[in-house]
């Protein structure tokens, strides 16, 4: 029952990710993809540890503390992808 959710999380990002690379492959890169496609990568890697994590509380029956630790230590991951965004991306693809 827990890992049901963050399992059917993986499957919808995973098809994001297909249709985002679709269409960097179609339509080639643009700052816009480029930035979903990273954000994408991260959810997908959080996604997978906190389902590796509710699955060791569904196995040894342990509390959710490290499955909150695992969400929490990812938020500054998420803070420097977006600070890479807001302040590098612009010089890199010219302010367009």
């Amino acid at each position: 029952m827990y890992a049901g959710l963050p399992l059917r999380s993986i499957v919808v990002n995973g098809i994001a990710l297909m249709a985002i690379l679709f269409r960097i492959s179609e339509w080639g890169i643009t700052p816009n993809r480029l930035a979903v496609l990273g954000g994408n990568m991260l959810i997908l890697t959080n996604l997978l540890i906190v389902t590796y994590r509710l699955s060791m509380v569904i196995r040894k029956g342990s509390g959710n503390e490290r499955v909150e630790r695992s969400i929490a230590q990812f938020l500054p991951i998420y803070s420097l992808w977006t600070a890479l965004v807001v302040f590098v991306f612009p010089f890199v693809f010219g302010f367009d």
